[in-house]
């Protein structure tokens, strides 16, 4: 290969004429020229293809030639596309030994510590790219999901708006708009995602922005559903109907089960799907994992030893239906909802003949129409609220989840304001749901209770320019700092023993709240919840009925602020409570992970014999 053709070659790789710079390098190897310059631009041809395991080969050879910072960069963006998280990094750092300075590397290499969840050294790292010369979009939407992640999410928003400065980008936009919800500015977020996908429509993006507008206070449901409903009409109605499914209609055959998910991981979805996974009847149900996880971690590979695990991870949504398609999967279960790294255009074509979602993925509708059902229970959906989702609903007759308490899990503490002389309520979940309607009731409360104090507990609590954005939106409504708790406690061992120095958990509306409320009442803590859309604003009433703690399930914002201050005035009860609320949820439901399975598979057994009948008729 000449010089000539070196410069032709990254000219029509450019171009994305990639069968003529194919022949080129193909034309140049088997001559003998040049082969790492060749190589290379194969490397990168294959990327383009999503090709990335043929991507990694000729890089790989490339580099034993000639071992480029370029070569070794481009070898680390292949890996991190097939989630080889551990190569990728060791290929930035190999780039980063031959050229220090190289700045590309560098802002590469942040985006799978992100990845890794080593935040502190994503940061440094793009803010090491940006000072070595790196001016572009992508670093600085790097070093914004570094900082999102840190907490810090008035940082976040600041470097999202500087990339933005640089040139479009629809991930920039979304993780704007989601650093801005996080802030309790939806009308901004709004704006945000509402102009972008104006000029760009793009599903990825539509996806986050229905997940802002399902905690928006001023949303109805009849709103959302219209969103989802844009979102199935620009995105996915285009597929449907395309594939003539074989599979055979028998009723009663054992069946074949997909799960699709980018959070078979050290993930909440995780806590709650892998023990229903090992408890699944294997003699009637095949299990397949189709995983877009990008860390394949611990709790990954107990996934994996419980299924088929089919990594779907950087290929595009018509590939990935193909493969559950030639798989012959009976009934294919969206885990996943809107929220990142979902697949819903896989289930857009209709890959299997049943397909259901299931309600803990982002707690509300897909919009798809290829949806077959929203797997919820009674109180999630009750009669009536059909026409708030697209799906139709299917009630698992039982508490729509169950919990596995972690072996670390503390013994229940007595009540902290016999103790502390003063009453405390905490939330300990994202910031997300501190609508402004929220920030008001909550100040009511504490205006209502003397002497009381609320703790808020998750990462952006932690931050400074965080918790100064949420102390002046209470001191708004005439609540001083010193009667708030912010913090950001490290580990979740210490986050569950946080719950023993708070007296009553409080729920946020319209999302409620769900793990965390879980978690809350397992550490003796009721939770005060307060009814609001369906689904997700039912996520409250649906526990705490399963708990017959009706009283603590409110249907207004004065009915809400009057339980609290009834509760907070009578500590021996609070006490009584708390002390047999352990047992009160061991006994119940939510500990039955095996009636949930059971509950599952006929929900999946009832739906497939739907299909057979429709076969047949």
């Amino acid at each position: 290969m000449t010089d000539n053709d070196a410069v032709l070659l990254t000219s029509l790789l450019r171009a994305g004429k990639q069968n003529e710079a194919e022949t080129l390098a193909r034309k140049c190897l088997a001559e003998g020229r040049h082969a790492d310059v060749a190589l290379f631009g194969l490397g990168i041809l294959f990327y383009q293809r999503h090709d990335f395991d043929g991507a990694v080969d000729a890089l790989k050879r490339s580099i034993a030639i000639n071992p480029t910072p370029s070569a070794w960069t481009n070898l680390g963006a292949s890996y991190r596309a097939t989630a080889k998280l551990t190569e990728a990094a060791a290929a930035y750092e190999s780039a980063l030994a031959l050229d220090p300075k190289f700045a590309d590397a560098a802002a590469n290499y942040a985006n799978v510590l992100v990845d890794l969840g080593n935040h502190d050294a994503a940061h440094a790292m793009a803010l090491r790219a940006i000072a070595d010369g790196a001016d572009t979009l992508q670093v600085y939407v790097t070093l914004g999901n570094a900082q999102f992640r840190q907490g810090d999410l008035m940082a976040a928003a600041i470097s999202f708006r500087k990339a933005l400065e640089r040139g479009y980008h629809a991930g920039a936009v979304r993780n704007l708009g989601s650093a801005l919800a996080n802030l309790g500015r939806f009308k901004d977020a709004k704006q945000v995602y509402g102009s972008a996908l104006a000029r760009d429509p793009n599903p990825e993006l539509h996806s986050s922005f229905l997940i802002c507008l399902t905690y928006d206070p001023d949303m109805s449901a009849a709103d959302l559903r219209a969103a989802s409903g844009a979102y199935d009409a620009t995105y996915a109605k285009s597929f449907a109907p395309r594939v003539k499914h074989t599979n055979a209609p028998n009723p009663d055959r054992p069946l074949k089960i997909g799960y699709v998910s980018p959070d078979l991981c050290n993930h909440v979805v995780a806590v709650f799907m892998l023990p229903l996974m090992a408890r699944h009847d294997r003699n009637a149900f095949d299990i397949t994992c189709y995983a877009d996880v990008r860390h394949v971690d611990e709790t990954s590979r107990k996934f994996q030893a419980l299924s088929k695990w089919v990594q779907t991870t950087g290929l595009p949504d018509d590939r990935v239906a193909q493969l559950i398609q030639d798989d012959e999967i009976d009934v294919l279960i969206d885990l996943a909802g809107h929220s990142p790294g979902n697949r819903q255009l896989v289930f857009a074509r209709k890959p299997a003949p049943v397909q259901l979602s299931y309600v803990i993925g982002t707690g509300t509708t897909t919009g798809l129409r290829a949806m077959d059902g929203l797997i919820a229970d009674d109180i999630l959906l009750p009669p009536g609220t059909e026409q708030h989702i697209s799906e139709r609903p299917v009630s698992l007759g039982r508490p729509f989840v169950a919990y596995e308490p972690p072996r670390t899990m503390p013994p229940v503490g007595p009540l902290p304001a016999l103790e502390n002389g003063h009453l405390t309520f905490g939330y300990f979940g994202r910031p997300i749901r501190l609508n402004d309607r929220v920030v008001r009731v909550w100040s009511e409360i504490l205006q209502a209770c003397p002497g009381s104090r609320l703790r808020l507990d998750n990462k952006p609590f932690g931050a400074a320019s965080t918790q100064e954005d949420v102390r002046q939106r209470f001191l708004a409504h005439g609540i001083g700092s010193e009667r708030l708790d912010l913090r950001d406690t490290p580990n979740h061992a210490a986050v569950l023993a946080g719950y023993n120095e708070i007296d009553i958990a409080l729920d946020p509306f319209p999302h409620n709240a769900g793990t965390t409320s879980l978690e809350a009442l397992w550490m003796g803590a009721p939770v005060l919840t307060l009814v609001d859309r369906p689904p997700v604003g039912r996520l409250g009433a649906s526990l705490l009925g399963a708990l017959g703690l009706h009283d603590w399930i409110t249907e207004s914002d004065a009915a809400y602020i009057a339980k609290a201050k009834k509760a907070a005035s009578d500590l021996q009860g609070l006490a009584e409570v708390r002390a047999g609320l352990r047992l009160r949820c061991e006994q119940s439901q939510l500990r039955d992970i095996e009636s949930l399975t059971r509950a599952m598979e006929q929900a999946y057994r009832r739906s497939w014999q739907a299909w057979c009948a429709a076969q047949s008729a």
